[in-house]
């Protein structure tokens, strides 16, 4: 039972995580990039951060 709650935190951490980058990224493109907001760049901007906290995870280094 320990074992399940702990891989679903990890899971909602992980989501987190790419909440986190995909914010930072939305910011960074409507603030000093200009580019206008909507919920499609929203959307782009959490899944790029998806990509990278995949990326970080399953990176051989």
């Amino acid at each position: 039972m320990s074992n399940l709650v702990f891989e679903i935190l990890l899971r909602l951490a992980k989501a987190g995580a790419a909440a986190v980058v995909g914010l930072v990224v939305y910011l960074v493109l409507v603030g000093p990039l200009g580019v206008p907001a909507s919920a499609e760049l929203a959307l782009l901007a959490w899944l790029s951060g998806a990509a990278f906290v995949l990326l970080v995870e399953s990176s051989p280094i």
